[in-house]
Formats: C-alpha cells, sequence, structure tokens
C-alpha cells in the first residue's frame, strides 16, 4: 500500500540555497516544456512526447551551467508533467499554466533517497526534519519510492515521502451502513440523525482577511511592508486549512470505523459555484476535501464507499413511501410530503433516501428505519474519537 508522509524540514542556508536552485532549475524545465510543446503544435501541427522531451532537456542541462547543480532527474521530470498536463487537459481539466516563481514551489526525486535518523539524504545534504515517532518508524522500515520538496508561500519547507507500507489496515467487518447528506448549515448529516456542525472556519477570518488585504493592496509593489502582509495572509489561510482538516479527519475517522458501508451523494462543486449567493460558503465547505478523505480511507480500511448519482432527487423524495415532490424550495427546511403527510427534517430526509439508494446499488434490502442522535455533534464530542493512523 502506497502512503504519503509530510514533514517539516529544517534545512541550513546551504541546504536551502541547493533546495532553491533545484526549485528555480525545474520551473525553468517546466516553463521551457511548456513552450516548446505548444509552439510546435500551434507552428508545425506536431505532437512531442515527454520522453523526447525529456531527451532534449539532457542536453540542454549540458550546456546551462545552473542547471548542472542540480539533480538530472529533476529537471527531467518536468517533461514528463508537462506531457500529463497535457493528457489532464484532454480528459477536460483546464490547460497547462507556466509556473511563477511567486507561487507554491515544489520539485520531485525518486533514486538514492534514504532516512537517517531524523535526517533526509538528498543529493549529498542531509537535511533535518521533525516529525512524530511513528511517521518516523514509518520511514525507516519502509521503502521509499518518491519524494516531492516543497516551500509554501510563508517560506517553509516540506517533504511528501511516497512509501510502500507493506501492513493490513483492514478493519474488521460490520453490518452497519449509513447514508451521508452534505450541507452548509450542517456540514455532515448522517441518516442516524447524527449532525456535525460546519465551523465555518473561512466566515470566522472573513473580516481580518479583507482588512489585510486591502493594506496589501495599498502597498508599494516590492516593498518591505508587501512581502510582510503577503506572509500574514498566506498563514491565515494555510491555518484554516489546517483547522479544516484536522477536524475532517475526525469527522471521516469516527463514519470509517463505525460504518461498513457509507453511501454519499456525488456532487458537482464547479456547477454550484456559479451560484453567486452560495460560492463563499461552498467554497468554505470544501466538500471535495472531506470526499477525498473518505475515498482513501475507506481504500485503506476495507470499507464501502458508494457514490449516488449527482441527479438522484433525495431532497425531493420521501423516505416513507417514496414520493416525489414537483418543488422544493431551499428555504423549506422541514420536508412535508402531499402523499403520506410524513414529516422531518430536509437534510435527514435526504440522507435516509441516499442511504435506501445506495442499499439498493449493492443489492441489499432497504433498511428499517434506524434510532436517531438528536442534537448537532459538538466539536468536543467528535475530537473523544481517536484518530486512525
Amino acid at each position: 500500500m502506497n502512503k504519503n508522509l509530510k514533514v517539516r524540514l529544517y534545512p541550513t542556508l546551504k541546504q536551502a540555497q541547493m533546495l532553491e536552485d533545484h526549485f528555480n532549475g525545474y520551473r525553468y524545465a517546466y516553463n521551457l516544456s511548456l513552450e516548446y510543446k505548444s509552439s510546435l503544435w500551434k507552428y508545425y501541427k506536431k505532437s512531442v512526447s515527454g520522453y523526447d522531451m525529456q531527451k532534449e532537456l539532457f542536453q540542454i542541462r549540458k550546456e546551462t551551467p545552473f542547471l548542472l547543480k542540480c539533480k538530472a532527474e529533476c529537471i527531467r521530470d518536468a517533461a514528463l508533467n508537462v506531457d500529463k498536463s497535457y493528457k489532464e487537459f484532454f480528459k477536460g481539466k483546464g490547460f497547462p499554466k507556466y509556473k511563477s516563481k511567486r507561487n507554491k514551489q515544489s520539485f520531485s526525486a525518486y533514486q538514492s533517497i534514504n532516512i537517517e535518523d531524523n535526517k533526509i539524504i538528498f543529493y549529498r545534504n542531509k537535511i533535518k526534519f521533525k516529525t512524530s515517532i511513528s511517521y518516523l518508524e514509518k520511514l525507516q522500515s519502509n521503502k521509499i519510492k518518491q519524494v516531492t520538496f516543497k516551500r509554501d508561500l510563508t517560506g517553509n519547507y516540506w517533504a511528501s515521502l511516497l512509501i510502500d507500507e507493506k501492513v493490513d489496515l483492514t478493519l474488521p467487518k460490520i453490518e452497519t451502513a449509513v447514508g451521508i447528506d452534505l450541507g452548509l448549515k450542517e456540514l455532515v448529516i448522517t441518516s442516524d440523525g447524527e449532525y456535525f456542525e460546519n465551523n465555518k472556519y473561512l466566515k470566522n477570518e472573513y473580516y481580518r482577511m479583507r482588512r489585510l488585504q486591502r493594506k496589501f493592496s495599498k502597498t508599494k509593489k516590492g516593498g518591505k511592508n508587501r512581502e510582510k502582509l503577503r506572509v500574514k495572509i498566506a498563514k491565515k489561510h494555510i491555518k484554516i486549512l489546517n483547522q479544516k482538516e484536522h477536524y475532517y479527519h475526525q469527522i471521516t475517522n469516527k463514519l470509517i470505523r463505525e460504518n461498513q458501508t457509507i453511501c454519499i451523494e456525488s456532487l458537482k462543486v464547479k456547477n454550484m459555484l456559479k451560484n453567486p449567493k452560495l460560492a463563499r460558503s461552498i467554497s468554505d465547505a470544501s466538500w471535495g476535501i472531506f470526499l477525498k478523505m473518505l475515498e482513501y480511507k475507506s481504500y485503506w480500511y476495507g470499507r464501502e464507499l458508494i457514490k449516488i448519482n449527482t441527479y438522484f432527487p433525495s431532497s425531493k423524495t420521501c423516505s416513507n413511501c417514496g414520493n416525489i415532490k414537483e418543488k422544493l424550495t431551499l428555504s423549506e427546511r422541514k420536508y412535508s410530503c402531499d402523499n403520506c403527510g410524513f414529516e422531518e427534517d430536509r437534510d435527514l430526509n435526504a440522507s435516509l433516501n441516499i442511504l435506501v439508494e445506495g442499499l439498493r446499488i449493492q443489492g441489499k434490502e432497504r433498511p428499517k428505519r434506524l434510532g436517531r442522535t438528536s442534537g448537532c455533534a459538538s466539536n468536543e464530542q467528535v475530537s473523544k474519537h481517536l484518530i486512525l493512523t
């Protein structure tokens, strides 16, 4: 099983300069490969593969002094990543963009990566890092297949190490299933009647962020005050992301531990962001991060994740009799069935329908109505559940 472990690096000045040389070299090689590939098609209608561009970069590296300071595989890797970006573009993603020195920096290495105590040995340098004891044991006892060095917008250095862990993490099978509806008022609503509140981390910091960004826009380009404010804003964004990920790990771990089958609705978030009134709230909720966590944890721990079709009318369908309402406005927070008179919270009704549809796809019978937990799960209740490692 492949697993990514992220650690914070503490390089010396010399080591930091070595990493900066690699960031600059990789960025130059990536932009050069992108320009070459796009120009070749624009003017001659010819396509070039990533491996052919690798050969060109190998020759260019020999003739370029600052590229000789970098490990050869890190430079050649840029050509393959450009080719990969084009393939993703043809699948429907955005067109590849040139890399800027003002954004996050990264490059990857694959060969001769070793761990010695709490140091990563890379390109004749022993770079110190700090992490937990469990992470350190995993790094020392498993083969490292790849390492990606990164520098974030605050100037901190990180390493993301891909290890081949030969451990079976599968949890014992249990006979429970749950349906999940994602929302804005409450982040997660389960078919058991459990609500996980939406902490709205971005909204809580919105006015402070806006004030900092207003000051930033008035500062002189290239000035020291502008750089200080840029770092402050970047730190705020990183803090919000860390809070969000920590909270989502707690929720997903609880769901994975307590349920064998998890049914969830597929969402087209890009289309939902077109609504100007809800775009900021949807971005703040970050459903994509939550879904990604559920996916890889289900795979790790042997759980079943069933995705329901986006157009399945989970909110309009009565979970009691199956009648589908023609119209249901967002302001109607309580579902009332016109056919059988059944009344239920709108989101809970949707999660029950998602569970039934998921079990139908799986080929199982409709479950009996489960006992529900009243109220919303607080942060303290969620944090009692230990994080799976």
